[in-house]
């Protein structure tokens, strides 16, 4: 199955982020996995590595290249979107840390 993978490349030392697309070949029904994307962002040229798995996030593998970071920020795999939405996550994760108190 094809997933589009819409990401941005955040540029070091200035304001520019480019939005970007690459596309990730999958068996039937399976979305990509985290290596599948960063397979994808290798063959682009970008050589990078995992840096938050929850949020997408890449950095590069060298210092002092241009790139700061990448975030993926959409994966279309033709059926259903998958949009992965940090403050969602964050409320949900503050709520369940708490312990359970009476009311």
């Amino acid at each position: 199955m094809e997933c589009i993978v819409h990401f941005e490349v955040v540029h070091r030392g200035t304001d520019d982020i480019a939005k970007l697309r690459g596309l990730v070949m999958t068996p039937d029904k399976e979305k990509p996995t985290v290596d599948d994307m960063l397979d994808m962002l290798r063959m682009m040229g970008y050589e990078v590595h995992i840096a938050d798995e929850d949020a997408l996030r890449f950095e590069p593998d060298r210092a002092g290249t241009d790139v700061e970071e990448i975030r993926i920020k959409k994966i279309d795999t033709g059926e259903e979107v998958y949009t992965p939405d940090m403050q969602l996550r964050a409320i949900a994760e503050q709520l369940m840390s708490k312990p359970n108190r009476s009311i």
